[in-house]
């Protein structure tokens, strides 16, 4: 950038909507007069804090400063920095960007405040924030008066959240948001917990009688992101969730939907959004339920070629099963924790036949499903042959973890030396039928071979009966401490939250 070209921060790509040009009052005239003056109408601390380096910088690179330093959540910052003094409040009143958050979260919320920040944000995109408390005891008035507030800047929408609105005010709003163009709107996030959506007494003559939860994110043109948190059995219940490219189904949504309609919803999800990039979906189900019917699940393979994260909160049975359904060549993630997502050994056959998941980046493969510290050892898996293919089509994998395997005297223990050569940290947890030899030669293959990176972590955790060849001893664990960061059954958990920055 050159030295004198004007700096403007542009709020997202292809966006109309630019931080403005400066004040009509430069600052270096202003500093020119603070140094300049001798009459008693400024006093000593005035020309002081025009003279401090922050307010002698030009407007533009004032921005730059504070935007950076504003974080996304609600608080106070906007207006403390609009008290500090006189020129830092001239300069915060024309910077929309600040005031285009609305936070409309009290029993009595603040009209008057909100109707400012409406006023300051200009022509600034809106994030819009509507909770529980305005509608516990006045939810017509309040409602009302949002709606007035709210609709007629809807042009401006950039993203909504609605926390625990109780249901019928939830669909009024809905209702009326759909009447409206929000040819801007990219995000919406409704949540409600069990716990808030209480029975209300507002009848529904301000919804169309045709409402229907499937057409919520009908009309919104620029909507990419939905997240969608609302307990439900019966899958009717949904919204349509169609061209898209993140959407979240949260924690409470789903509710013992039995395996085959889970799976066929993720397809459905899959089909209807082909730019999707980012699924998280959670079905609450007791460990164990649904597995027989797993076993005999026969169901036509999907191919979606823009995945790239794939969150499946269900039995590792039933997740496993939705895996072996897909080919997903751009997927990356299957979670953020690494044992959190964990798939059986059975996945190993369409990643090993198929190439299903050629760009992944982490993966918990595990044999015996239900195991532990306590728990017998593992037996053998009927998929065991493909587990070495598997992973060697996995050729950008940074992370493997494999659990409660059973490799049979190394026989089905990867050869880790020549293949998988962006791969850091290997883990075994409750495994056995290995011995710690080959793993150590491995070790040694990686660091000499050309074209493949060193591990960076290896973690061994044996189960607390396992044979004395599973147990890494003094003498291997400080060979292993010389060339890579070696964990053992003291302190392998804590490798957990390191894995989410692949």
């Amino acid at each position: 950038m050159r030295p004198n070209t004007p700096l403007h921060l542009p709020l997202y790509a292809g966006s109309k909507y630019m931080i403005p040009e400066a004040p009509k009052r430069d600052v270096s005239d202003r500093t020119k007069g603070a140094e300049t003056a001798r009459g008693p109408d400024q006093s000593p601390g005035e020309k002081s804090a025009l003279l401090v380096p922050i307010n002698r910088v030009p407007f533009d690179i004032f921005q730059v400063i504070i935007t950076m330093c504003q974080d996304e959540t609600i608080g106070t910052f906007r207006f403390t920095i609009s008290h500090v003094c006189h020129l830092w409040r001239e300069y915060a009143l024309v910077m929309p960007l600040l005031w285009n958050s609305l936070h409309i979260n009290k029993r009595v919320p603040g009209w008057e405040m909100l109707e400012a920040l409406l006023k300051r944000s200009g022509q600034a995109p809106l994030d819009i924030y509507i909770g529980q408390p305005p509608f516990v005891k006045s939810a017509l008035p309040h409602l009302r008066k949002i709606m007035r507030m709210v609709l007629p800047h809807s042009g401006r929408w950039r993203t909504l959240h609605l926390n625990d609105v109780p249901y019928k005010v939830r669909r009024i709003l809905l209702d009326q948001i759909r009447a409206k163009p929000a040819p801007h709107l990219e995000d919406i996030k409704i949540s409600q917990s069990p716990l808030y959506d209480r029975p209300s007494r507002l009848k529904l003559e301000n919804s169309s009688p045709n409402w229907r939860a499937e057409n919520v994110f009908v009309g919104f043109p620029s909507l990419h992101s939905v997240e969608w948190t609302i307990s439900t059995s019966n899958l009717s219940a949904l919204p349509s969730f169609k061209n898209l490219k993140n959407i979240t189904l949260g924690e409470d949504t789903l509710n013992d939907i039995p395996p085959r309609p889970f799976i066929q919803l993720i397809h459905r999800i899959l089909s209807d959004s082909p730019s999707l990039e980012t699924l998280r979906i959670c079905n609450n189900t007791i460990t164990g339920w649904g597995d027989l019917e797993v076993a005999n699940l026969q169901l036509p393979t999907l191919t979606h070629h823009s995945l790239q994260a794939l969150f499946i909160k269900s039995t590792p049975a039933v997740r496993s099963a939705a895996i072996r359904s897909l080919i997903l060549p751009k997927l990356r993630t299957l979670s953020s924790i690494y044992w959190a997502d964990l798939v059986d050994v059975s996945c190993c056959n369409i990643i090993a036949q198929d190439n299903s998941l050629p760009e992944l980046r982490v993966i918990t493969i595990c044999g015996d499903i239900d195991i532990g510290w306590l728990a017998p050892p593992p037996s053998l898996h009927a998929h065991m042959s493909f587990l070495g293919p598997a992973i060697q089509n996995l050729v950008n994998l940074r992370v493997l973890t494999l659990r409660a395997i059973n490799f049979d005297g190394g026989r089905w223990l990867p050869n880790l030396g020549k293949c998988c050569p962006d791969l850091r940290w290997l883990i075994f947890i409750f495994c056995t039928g290995y011995t710690i030899p080959p793993i150590r030669l491995m070790v040694e293959t990686r660091m000499l071979r050309d074209g493949v990176s060193p591990l960076e972590i290896l973690c061994i955790q044996p189960l607390y009966d396992a044979p004395p060849e599973c147990w890494v001893n003094e003498e291997d664990a400080a060979w292993f401490s010389k060339f890579l960061k070696f964990k053992d059954q003291d302190d392998c958990w804590q490798t957990e939250p390191e894995v989410s920055h692949f």
